[in-house]
């Protein structure tokens, strides 16, 4: 009866054990979107304030985030804010690696159609790499053929296989605007 009795109070205090942690787990990933929250919001209503100091702070929230939930939705936004801020940095590989992480950590999440597009964009405007721009934007062509952003991703392409840009934008300019 005794043995009994110790086995129920050992369970019932392993069960309470595992519910208060994982609450506090919960609680501890809420405080740190909110830290996260608070300096993206600061970031993104005056990019051109944007230093490499806050850049490093918000970046190693984003990382550290990831690192810990990396099963979390949150944690593929966080990869793609992280690229955003790897571009205003001007600082190809890091971009590149995050679009990277998202079509292969979150292949069915809901940026990896963006991370396939916006790794054309990085290739060709941060990275200079007209080449593997091109083949980034057929890679997002072939996979998501009726999106949106196709039409944008054939324009880009056409310009960066031209000889002069400025007259494919000049003969498209009725086009471009709509």
């Amino acid at each position: 009866m005794k043995c009994s009795h110790i086995i129920k109070i050992s369970v019932l205090s392993i069960l309470t054990f595992a519910f208060l942690s994982c609450s506090s787990q919960e609680n501890e990933k809420q405080e740190r979107q909110k830290e996260i929250d608070s300096y993206t919001k600061a970031i993104n209503s005056n990019p051109i304030l944007l230093d490499q100091k806050k850049a490093d702070t918000i970046l190693t929230l984003y990382k550290n985030y990831i690192n810990d939930y990396p099963q979390d939705t949150m944690s593929e936004f966080y990869l793609f804010q992280m690229y955003n801020i790897y571009t205003n940095l001007n600082d190809c590989d890091s971009a590149i690696h995050c679009l990277d992480r998202i079509i292969k950590e979150y292949p069915n999440g809901k940026k990896v159609g963006a991370a396939y597009f916006f790794k054309g964009v990085a290739l060709n405007d941060v990275c200079l790499n007209k080449e593997a721009s091109i083949k980034a934007f057929e890679e997002y062509i072939r996979r998501y053929p009726n999106n949106p952003n196709v039409k944008t991703a054939k324009r880009m392409m056409q310009i960066d296989t031209m000889q002069n840009p400025i007259n494919f934008i000049k003969n498209n300019e009725d086009t471009i605007d709509k």
